[in-house]
């Protein structure tokens, strides 16, 4: 279908977001095609389209957002970043743009949705509870770093404070947050937001938060080598730390930390675990397959399975006489094991 009626780029982006807050979609995309722009939404990993956009329209519309993330609107040769805050009628969510030229300069844009949840409970959240059980023991230390790996969108975020969140019940701890930006709302937690225009960064803003007296301390991403010998020294020096790190696979992770230069020996030592996941569609016998997003049979689609290694399991792996590379439990066999069990698709 075609937008002709809501052309007011403020109007426009109200009626875009109310409808990808309907269907609980993580993304928005707006796509310069030939002579109009296409607005697409992603649902629970499915890109589903919305409307059609004038080229006139589209382009107020991506104006009128780089304004609200106070990005450059003249500049449309290069890439972009930002983020704001937006009120909706049910609720407060955060957007973060992402702006790319296509080889005519047109703009597109991909908008990421954060909308300001409670976690759920780590014990709730996973689909079989030994696993829960097993990362939670691994992180009932008070000194370690514990990360979490997967793919763009596989959940890592939310597993990372569902978990804290779980840990952080169980006694008044102190725990500061470092976010780029800041994806979950706790109100138990000190949350602090990076802002790279600022030059508010990671590693400076770790720095200054080690001397705030945290006791469990979430570090958004390790993205590069300051940040990484930052929160390893953090980990050795009796701090409890949680980051992610993208990599391919839970091994995938310490070759990144490597990359960055962390010493074997810091690894071995400060490491508490790895956990690598990946978001898989929940098997829906009215669909007869995976649930499509606009079902409304399954209230959650997909749920989040993992691969976990331990301290372990990584000291081995330093050890050259040791040949095992793969966890015990992979994820293509508690994907299986979930198969068996009727709750995913065997296709």
């Amino acid at each position: 279908m075609t937008c002709k009626e809501v052309v007011m780029p403020q109007k426009l982006m109200d009626h875009i977001t109310s409808q990808a807050l309907r269907v609980n979609a993580s993304d928005i995309h707006i796509h310069p095609l030939r002579n109009r722009y296409l607005l697409r939404l992603r649902v629970n990993g499915t890109l589903m389209p919305l409307l059609y956009l004038s080229f006139d329209v589209g382009e107020k519309l991506i104006s009128f957002l780089k304004f609200q993330a106070a990005l450059d609107i003249s500049e449309k040769r290069k890439p972009q970043s930002g983020s704001y805050e937006k009120e909706t009628k049910s609720e407060k969510i955060a957007l973060r743009l992402s702006t790319m030229p296509n080889k005519d300069f047109h703009e597109s844009m991909v908008i990421r949705i954060f909308r300001y949840k409670y976690p759920i409970p780590f014990l709730k959240s996973c689909l079989f509870p030994k696993v829960a059980k097993q990362i939670l023991q691994l992180c009932n230390n008070q000194t370690g770093l514990f990360l979490f790996s997967g793919s763009t969108g596989s959940g890592k975020s939310s597993s990372m404070y569902s978990l804290v969140s779980s840990i952080e019940n169980k006694t008044e701890l102190q725990v500061i947050t470092i976010e780029d930006p800041v994806e979950h709302y706790s109100p138990g937690f000190l949350q602090v937001e990076i802002n790279e225009k600022a030059n508010i960064t990671y590693a400076p803003v770790v720095r200054s938060v080690l001397r705030h007296d945290p006791d469990i301390l979430i570090v958004g991403e390790i993205r590069d080598f300051e940040t990484a010998k930052i929160v390893v020294r953090a980990a050795l020096t009796g701090h409890l730390v949680f980051s992610t790190v993208h990599a391919g696979d839970t091994y995938g992770v310490l070759l990144r930390l490597l990359e960055f230069g962390v010493s074997k020996e810091e690894l071995a030592q400060c490491l508490l675990g790895i956990s690598f996941q990946q978001l898989s569609h929940l098997y829906c016998v009215y669909c007869g397959s995976k649930c499509h997003p606009l079902c409304s049979h399954l209230q959650r689609k997909r749920t989040a399975i993992y691969e976990v290694i331990t301290k372990k399991d990584i000291q081995n792996y330093f050890n050259s006489s040791y040949q095992q590379n793969k966890p015990k439990y992979t994820l293509d066999a508690i994907y299986q094991k979930g198969v068996a069990y009727g709750f995913f698709s065997p296709d």
